[in-house]
């Protein structure tokens, strides 16, 4: 019959475009082609159908019809502002089941549940057999009150049974959002129950036992699903992840291995592979395994990760691009602008360095670090007015610092300046960490500017051969004390261990940049 009265209505369009129309008939015309469109626009998803049907209204400003087109459309547009002036609508909807349904949500999105939750009721019985009505009034009902969903679900569950399980296990998720571990068991058990080959209610009831930090009953729940042939990568992770707790590392390697080969992507599996794979010292495979995280590129603190990881590798330069590229892609954020101003000055571009930090020094003032680093650019440049001014008001905030207090000491022995505050600031930061070999070398520094040679070659034979080899920059400053000593054996002891396997060219470079 629609259809029909739908032809009969296109066949008198038609025929209106060879006879003269009345006003009234035009009216109708237009309002008929109108509502068309809007119904075309609606199908087709466009933009501009709200505004479509709004048109359409105005010709037929009583048409109960259209508003709640209306409302519908501002709803899933999640603009329920829009809806206001129309949803008058259910005042001529009184039998509509639809209608009532629409008027729910519009309740629910304005913060007015028990409204919503009635006009559900009302929706749901108008018409019963409606799914679609029911699940939504269900879905309210979870998040309001789970013991009346449980109990439509329960009357539900009695008069279908074919779904009773999957209606079980529904109860059991309702209670396991809401934190009501013993119900949303019980729930799953009764499911389970119900259908022995049905995966669903072991799943919900290894979440319960996961929520309850009940791993061992996890795992038993993991592995049964295993035998039964369920096997996906979010099971095999939440199986590698009680391995992980217990610290039995290579079997959870097997199962994250496991669940990489079933998504090559996947989130957990990568992310502790990738710390496996650095804890064995195997940095190649920890960046494989970070680049082929799903969220790789969308990750600031992934990427940073694996530019440490070239660093390790010696590939200083792929580091830095790396670096580069997501402080580019994360302007906004200070962490990654911080780690690639520090990957500049250990490159020595300082500049740079510091042209990354000031910025954010100002938008971050209380960020320690941050100023930190961005003394240690401006040493690099030998600003030392404005390094001083950085390290003043770090100071200020922890008068104690160790890390500030030597920096401070150390320019002032390098330039030769006020070596009496650098004496006390060493001492005051060698008092928090009398075994930090860099402030060590600092005081044995300090010594040295102030004509003490003899104290300062004394200190430097406190640092063991490890932290020299280990530290060229420290070797270089014990060689050209023992240099200044005539102390040629130890000179040449320090100057190979400083060197190590570094070529000459490199050691030549970094003396010069020291001394």
């Amino acid at each position: 019959m629609r259809t029909l009265l739908l032809c009969l209505c296109l066949t008198l369009a038609g025929g209106a475009a060879a006879l003269p129309l009345s006003s009234q008939g035009e009216q109708e015309a237009q309002l008929f082609n109108d509502y068309l469109q809007a119904v075309y626009a609606q199908r087709a998803g466009d933009p501009q159908r709200f505004e479509l049907l709004q048109r359409v209204l105005a010709q037929a400003p009583d048409s109960a019809y259209i508003k709640q087109q209306l409302v519908a459309e501002a709803l899933a547009a999640d603009t329920p502002k829009l809806a206001q002036a129309y949803i008058d609508f259910i005042d001529n909807a009184q039998d509509d089941p639809e209608a009532w349904a629409i008027y729910a949500t519009y309740e629910w999105q304005t913060d007015h549940p028990k409204e919503a939750l009635a006009a559900y009721e009302k929706a749901v019985e108008l018409d019963p057999d409606n799914e679609l009505i029911l699940f939504q009034y269900i879905t309210m009902l979870s998040a309001l009150d789970p013991q009346q969903a449980e109990e439509e679900l329960t009357q539900l569950a009695n008069t279908r049974p074919v779904i009773a399980p999957d209606i079980y296990t529904e109860i059991g998720k309702i209670y396991l959002y809401h934190q009501r571990y013993s119900k949303a068991l019980e729930a799953f058990n009764h499911a389970a129950q119900l259908d022995t080959n049905d995966p669903q209610p072991r799943l919900g009831r290894a979440s319960v036992y996961e929520r309850t930090n009940q791993y061992f009953l996890m795992l038993h729940e993991l592995e049964e699903l295993e035998k039964m042939g369920y096997v996906t990568p979010q099971t095999l992770t939440q199986m590698a992840s009680v391995f992980v707790i217990v610290k039995d590392f290579p079997r959870a390697e097997q199962y994250y291995l496991r669940a990489k080969e079933l998504e090559n992507d996947n989130l957990a599996a990568n992310y502790f592979l990738a710390l496996l794979a650095e804890e064995a010292g195997d940095y190649p495979r920890a960046i494989t395994y970070l680049k082929d995280s799903a969220d790789y590129d969308a990750s600031a603190q992934k990427q940073v990760q694996v530019s440490f990881y070239q660093r390790k590798l010696g590939q200083n330069e792929a580091s830095l691009q790396t670096l580069k590229s997501a402080y580019e892609q994360f302007e906004d954020q200070s962490k990654v602008a911080y780690f690639y101003a520090l990957a500049l000055y250990e490159d020595e571009q300082y500049k740079k360095s510091a042209r990354v930090l000031a910025p954010w020094v100002e938008k971050e003032p209380d960020d320690f670090n941050l100023r930190l680093q961005y003394a240690f650019a401006l040493e690099g440049l030998k600003d030392f007015s404005a390094m001083e001014e950085q390290l003043d008001i770090l100071l200020e905030q922890d008068p104690q610092h160790g890390g500030v207090l030597n920096l401070y000491a150390f320019s002032l022995a390098q330039r030769g300046e006020r070596l009496d505050v650098a004496a006390d600031y060493i001492a005051r930061a060698l008092a928090q960490e009398p075994d930090n070999y860099s402030y060590i070398d600092t005081q044995a520094w300090v010594f040295f500017k102030q004509g003490k040679t003899e104290q300062a070659a004394d200190v430097m034979r406190a640092i063991p051969d490890e932290i020299l080899a280990e530290n060229p920059e420290i070797a270089y400053h014990a060689a050209y004390i023992y240099a200044a000593q005539n102390d040629e054996p130890n000179l040449v002891h320090v100057f190979h261990l400083g060197c190590g396997k570094r070529p000459v060219k490199t050691c030549l470079k970094a003396m010069q940049r020291y001394f």
